[in-house]
């Protein structure tokens, strides 16, 4: 026999009611942490339409591996890929310049794999020269393609087919070899070929590639190594245009800094290695609205050694 039963009517009576009081509570409390769990989840689908309103893609450039300039490259570029975990962005973009080598790629590679956000490789000057394209092909896969992250549709162009880099002291424009003129031509008929595309489907276009088609006023100097020349400047801002893309992620100059010209913002990266130019060693952070707008921060490498 329990001993409840041993108690007089009145106690058991109480002992009666304040069960059934705790059960009452209980239940009551199991509703509530339904409901509240309902609610949290429809904050959260909420929360979630909110960040669909933005898009944050942080982009880091000119990571130069194998680079004698840049002997602690690789420290730096795990140093950034640890900053950026913590930022959970949408997507991780590298614009170009990643190593010297093939060794030198495999070693960004090794470290990139540690980014817990999806990464966009890009092409630059020093993974891709005038005449060995298909070489970062067989890295890389495609050095010209384009991706979507929620509402925004990324336009990587390999601005290597756009000119020749091969000599930094260049005086004027170097011309591209005929093999590499025909890849040229194939990247601006595939640019040609997305216009009615994008104009369908109504979402924020964005460019990416590596070097700018502008240089920032005089900077960084009046050499045709830092930027696009004719006759490739004016075709690619032909297709900009019919494209809708008002920003452009860049890299190159090892230099944060966004300015406008021609109707486009451009958006220079620093870069994670050295700096020729000054400034700090870091990454950009882009917050893309779906109006279209980009916003950009520079974030440093704390304590990083170019």
């Amino acid at each position: 026999m329990s001993q409840s039963h041993n108690l007089p009517r009145g106690a058991r009576l109480y002992k009666f009611m304040e069960a059934r009081t705790r059960f009452t509570i209980a239940l009551v409390s199991a509703f509530a942490l339904v409901c509240s769990h309902a609610v949290a989840q429809n904050v959260n689908a909420n929360g979630n339409d909110n960040r669909n309103d933005e898009v944050s893609v942080i982009q880091i450039s000119d990571t130069h591996l194998g680079d004698k300039h840049a002997p602690h490259a690789a420290d730096s570029l795990r140093q950034a890929v640890r900053m950026i975990n913590d930022l959970h962005p949408d997507a991780v973009i590298l614009s170009g310049d990643i190593g010297g080598n093939p060794q030198a790629w495999e070693e960004a590679k090794s470290i990139l794999k540690k980014l817990k956000s999806s990464l966009y490789y890009v092409p630059g000057n020093h993974d891709v020269h005038s005449q060995d394209v298909e070489r970062y092909r067989q890295a890389f896969g495609k050095d010209y393609y384009e991706f979507q992250v929620k509402f925004v549709n990324f336009v990587v162009i390999d601005s290597q087919l756009l000119g020749n880099y091969d000599t930094y002291e260049a005086k004027s424009p170097v011309p591209l070899p005929a093999q590499t003129e025909d890849e040229s031509e194939r990247m601006l008929s595939w640019l040609n070929g997305l216009q009615e595309g994008q104009r369908a489907s109504k979402k924020v276009v964005i460019g990416v590639q590596h070097i700018p088609v502008f240089p920032d006023g005089r900077f960084p100097d009046p050499k045709p190594y830092w930027v696009i020349s004719e006759p490739y400047r004016s075709q690619e801002m032909k297709v900009l245009r019919k494209l809708g893309i008002k920003h452009m992620l860049v890299g190159h100059w090892h230099n944060g800094r966004v300015f406008e010209r021609e109707g486009i913002t451009w958006h220079v990266a620093p870069a994670t290695s050295w700096l020729p130019w000054g400034g700090e060693l870091g990454f950009a952070v882009h917050a893309i609205s779906s109006n279209g707008s980009v916003q950009t921060e520079f974030v440093a490498l704390p304590g990083a050694l170019p």
